[in-house]
């Protein structure tokens, strides 16, 4: 597989307990023979031992993490939560450096070394700002943004905002926010200041505005969609509205729902079976008065397939229904943790998987020093 940027991996840090010393080495030989094909060139790191528990592995991360490392490894003994908290909450708010984390039984399952050894590669590139691959996206100067909210675990009543957006006219680079608010209403407060810090950096890396912003929003019941209208679009225009002139980015906002009780069939010689991917449903099974559509953007290897219902809320982008179904069939092709298609657009996957990072496990805000990489795949 041919990967279209990748920074190399020259100064890293592997940490095992003295027990997988062994297996230490052998998983980054494995590192460096699957990233040869890549293109991205893995140097031996340091590695060192670690007694197991949190507070000693916080210690070594304490002695050993320079400002000039770009990943920390951990082989971990056990699937405890205290490690891995450990590891993620130093490494994501004291001192910002992407880590990668694999227990130490995955890597001894017999003839499965090369395969784990090439997905986590891929994560490494993508943390460390690399882009694994791209699809055609006609329309230029776009950016494309995800939001979803999750549920704090530790601080009751807190709700944690995660903001992921595109910097890049290929959709391939990304920015991430994530803020924690004391609500524990689905309702995101902190809109205004994540889209005021993603256009900086769009113009940042692009010299210019976006032409236009598509965001997918997840996370909300059918009972919220006015309380999203009301509260949330004039947030995010506000700040658009600070850009006057022919300059200022035309913005649609559409709503995600992934638990549909809607199924939908196609006949064959046999009976029934499920529609082929990329399927859209956009009359009959809609609301007349609404811009919605059902999109089928994954395979069901077993039962009926659950489409993905979509709700445009807000829209001065005019897009035809066509031209918006389509990129957001494109989107769900981006996700960089799975080779496949999913059932979201990708910038709602990544919100997801980012708020469930900071939910479970950080419980703060991570460190803006990472918002330009995926750390949290």
């Amino acid at each position: 597989m041919k990967i279209i940027s990748v920074t190399p991996l020259e100064t890293w840090l592997v940490l095992c307990s003295y027990r997988y010393m062994e297996l230490a080495n052998n998983f980054v030989n494995c590192l460096r023979r699957v990233g040869s094909p890549m293109n991205f060139r893995i140097e031996y790191p340091r590695i060192v031992q670690i007694e197991e528990g949190p507070l000693p592995l916080v210690k070594v991360l304490q002695q050993h993490v320079t400002p000039e490392l770009q990943l920390v490894l951990c082989i971990l003994s056990s699937n405890k939560k205290d490690c891995y908290d450990a590891v993620k909450k130093f490494l994501s708010l004291q001192h910002p450096v992407p880590s990668q984390c694999v227990l130490a039984r995955t890597l001894t399952k017999q003839g499965v070394m090369m395969s784990v050894a090439t997905k986590i590669a891929m994560q490494i590139i993508c943390k460390l700002g690399g882009e694994l691959w791209a699809v055609e996206i006609p329309l230029k100067s776009l950016m494309v943004v995800g939001i979803d909210v999750n549920k704090d675990t530790v601080t009751k009543g807190s709700s944690v905002i995660g903001f992921v957006a595109s910097l890049n006219a290929s959709i391939t680079k990304w920015y991430s926010r994530c803020i924690l608010q004391h609500a524990e209403a689905s309702m995101a407060d902190c809109l205004k200041v994540c889209m005021e810090g993603a256009i900086n950096k769009w113009q940042k890396w692009n010299g210019r505005l976006p032409a236009r912003i598509i965001i997918y929003r997840d996370g909300i019941g059918d009972g919220q969609l006015k309380m999203v209208v009301d509260y949330e679009v004039p947030q995010l225009l506000s700040i658009l509205d600070e850009y006057s002139g022919g300059c200022r980015p035309k913005m649609s906002l559409i709503i995600v729902k992934k638990k549909c009780l809607c199924r939908f069939f196609t006949d064959s010689n046999r009976g029934l079976k499920n529609p082929p991917v990329g399927t859209v449903i956009d009359t009959e099974a809609t609301q007349p008065k609404w811009y919605d559509f059902f999109l089928i953007s994954q395979l069901a290897g077993q039962g009926t397939v659950n489409p993905t219902y979509y709700n445009v809320v807000y829209d001065d982008n005019r897009l035809k229904p066509d031209h918006m179904q389509r990129l957001t069939f494109k989107m769900c092709h981006l996700y960089y943790n799975w080779p496949g298609l999913i059932r979201v657009p990708a910038p709602c996957q990544y919100a997801s998987k980012l708020t469930f990072l900071v939910s479970q496990s950080i419980h703060r805000e991570p460190s803006l020093e990472l918002a330009d990489k995926l750390f949290y795949l």
